[in-house]
């Protein structure tokens, strides 16, 4: 694998991963004999919580703990619960414990299944980390397929944030395969992602790709300046996991370069920040003592070599074993190099030769091969040593073949499209000045069918505002019959429960000697005189208009727990009588609406006249509302004053904001 697979990878994963508890045999024991006793969802529950106590923990066999919890998930139909468990399976598997191929195998296994998942945001981190388990496999052209995947996912869920991260995955995987202008297109996109939503963890994983794109083509000093800007805006929100990576990955560079006392400067300085958690330095610290026992053995400092190796001999099953199992190796081979201890040298050489020759990329070669050239070498042994210098120089070369392509395909990619758009450019030009021959000949004919079709144009939009114009006028009017027929109609039945039942009533309550009849008779009366009432005012024709408006204000004031302040000005005989109607049905919507919706404690009312028109205001400290949503989600009571006021030709206006009261404002012309 390229350096990514050693650094970069935690990098990606940071923002997954948590604080974790570390278990006891007796917690894990306590939690499994639970577990035996329990079944159904219960049963589920406790699963799961074991497995993320013992996650990524071999010694507990969380591998068989996650499988087992899967087919209990799927047995229960708990399928968004099998996938998240599956997902993180995966991604230990891929990330943790260096085993992509198992990871390949198992995200295979489980997608074949086709599970009825739910869950979008699940599948996207699924398909993420399964689109890992092939990138890590050296199977990248998969990965991208199965980070298209992701980026489905993520769009069907609206998650800009695992977008982001999909699209990201796919410019890693450009850079590693080389297309490197395509992968700098992409991580542009991705960092304006993340500056729109304000990640700044995420935008710093970002720039952190683009220095690996860098530094892959052979610009070390851009990957430089790229990392430097990484640290100081990992270190301005205190994100040491992005500090570590980039200082890790500075280190390789400077290694790359043969800058070994700033490799060690980055590397103690990556240690240093990789003491802040116990969290960071689980992730980090086995990579970077790895890394600084390899530095100090190379510049011959045995005494901090030694240092390094008793740590990390203090801790072999953490330091030394799954995915830093290659990486000690080489440490090693390099420590008794320096010791001139060649034979346990060769064995450790040769063990992370046969490791990279098999899985990893040619940077890894090469680097394989010198340690055994530089083995062989001190030990005398000149043929093997000619050996493994040929092969790390056939190497060398064909890196160089690389980054030079890496490059001249960057380079040319961006001279392309500035020369395709000097070209089109330049074929606009060359179509200009041929129009231009042509221009006096075809101006006739162009202006002459513009001016048809603007002729047609107008004639067509004239033709669509009067329809439209009478579309509005035919339900403006339709609108304002429908209200007059529905007053008409009102009038009319209340006249009929006045005239014929209320008579029939009044006529039985007399009539009978049975004082239950008499009195049902009288309630009846009154309950049919006042829903005669409520469908016509009859006291507009009995007292007036103004005196109807005050005993409205008097029955709602009696009947709840509103304080009135009115100051209603006569204003009797100032309009017509249908006029009057409509008036007095605006301020009883008005009123009712605020005894139904407001839950206010006050009411304001001010009716006043001029010499041109009568104004009244109708105002409340209540809950208020957003007047444009209701309007807009056609309000059946506002929609009904508001043609009531086109009716009368009045205006009516609405001010309210939500807990802040309701006012509304109607001027009727004189």
């Amino acid at each position: 694998m390229i350096k990514k697979s050693l650094v970069f990878i935690t990098l990606i994963f940071s923002s997954f991963t948590f604080a974790q508890v570390q278990p006891t045999s007796d917690t894990v024991k306590a939690l499994k004999n639970k577990i035996q006793d329990s079944d159904g969802l219960e049963k589920l529950k406790l699963l799961d919580s074991l497995c993320w106590l013992t996650r990524d923990k071999l010694e507990f066999k969380y591998d068989s703990i996650v499988k087992v919890t899967i087919d209990h998930a799927i047995n229960l139909d708990s399928f968004n619960i099998a996938n998240r468990q599956a997902a993180r399976l995966i991604w230990s598997y891929t990330n943790r414990l260096g085993k992509p191929n198992e990871g390949k195998a198992f995200f295979e296994d489980f997608d074949a299944k086709k599970l009825p998942v739910t869950n979008n945001a699940l599948l996207a981190r699924f398909y993420l980390n399964g689109g890992d388990s092939y990138y890590f496999s050296e199977e990248v052209e998969k990965a991208i397929e199965i980070y298209n995947i992701a980026s489905d996912y993520a769009i069907k869920e609206g998650d800009s944030i695992l977008f982001g991260i999909s699209k990201k995955y796919i410019a890693d995987a450009y850079i590693r395969i080389g297309k490197l202008a395509d992968a700098s297109k992409m991580l542009q996109e991705v960092e304006a992602i993340y500056q729109r939503t304000k990640d700044t963890i995420r935008l710093v994983n970002t720039k952190s790709s683009r220095a690996d794109l860098y530094s892959m083509s052979g610009f070390y000093d851009e990957a430089k300046i790229e990392r430097d800007e990484v640290v100081e805006l990992a270190k301005a929100i205190s994100y040491e996991s992005g500090i570590i990576s980039a200082l890790l990955n500075s280190a390789i560079d400077n290694s790359f370069i043969e800058n070994k006392s700033e490799a060690l400067l980055n590397l103690n300085a990556a240690l240093d920040y990789a003491q802040n958690s116990d969290e960071v330095k689980d992730r980090y610290e086995p990579q970077i003592l790895n890394k600084l026992l390899q530095a100090y053995a190379s510049v011959d400092s045995l005494e901090k070599a030694t240092e390094i190796l008793k740590r990390i001999q203090s801790n072999p099953e953490r330091y030394t074993k799954g995915y830093f199992e290659d990486a000690h190796n080489k440490s090693l081979g390099l420590y008794y190099l320096a010791k001139k201890e060649y034979s346990l040298s060769l064995e450790f050489a040769k063990k992370h030769y046969d490791f990279q020759i098999k899985n990893s990329s040619v940077e890894q070669k090469k680097s394989a091969n010198i340690l055994l050239y530089e083995v062989y070498q001190a030990m005398g042994d000149s043929k093997s040593a000619l050996f493994h210098f040929e092969e790390a120089t056939k190497i060398n070369d064909s890196l160089l073949s690389i980054r030079r392509s890496n490059a001249l395909s960057y380079y040319q990619t961006l001279y392309e499209t500035e020369k395709r758009d000097v070209q089109i450019a330049k074929n606009e030009t060359q179509i200009e000045i041929l129009n231009g021959k042509n221009r006096d000949k075809q101006r006739w004919i162009i202006f002459g069918g513009l001016s048809l079709l603007a002729i047609f144009t107008i004639a067509y939009l004239s033709r669509i505002r009067k329809f439209e114009r009478k579309k509005q006028k035919l339900q403006n009017k339709f609108s304002q019959d429908l209200i007059n027929a529905q007053e008409n109609e009102r009038g009319r039945i209340a006249r009929e429960l006045h005239d014929s039942v209320g008579q029939k009533l009044m006529l039985l309550s007399k009539s009978t000697d049975n004082e239950n009849s008499k009195s049902l008779a009288k309630d009846t009366l009154e309950e049919v005189r006042s829903i005669s009432r409520g469908l016509h005012p009859s006291n507009l024709e009995r007292l007036g208009l103004t005196e109807s408006i005050n005993a409205l204000v008097y029955n709602i004031n009696a009947t709840t727990d509103l304080f009135f302040s009115e100051d209603i000005e006569n204003i009797d005989n100032t309009v017509s009588k249908n006029v009057e109607l409509h008036v007095y049905r605006i301020i009883q919507e008005a009123l009712s609406n605020i005894v139904k919706h407001s839950e206010a404690k006050a009411v304001k009312m001010k009716i006043s006249k001029t010499k041109d028109e009568i104004d009244v205001t109708v105002s409340d400290n209540g809950k208020g509302f957003d007047f444009q949503t209701k309007y807009k989600d056609m309000s059946l009571g506002l929609k009904t004053l508001k043609e009531r006021a086109k009716i009368i030709g009045a205006k009516i206006h609405f001010e309210s904001q939500e807990n802040q009261g309701t006012v509304m404002q109607l001027n009727i012309p004189i």
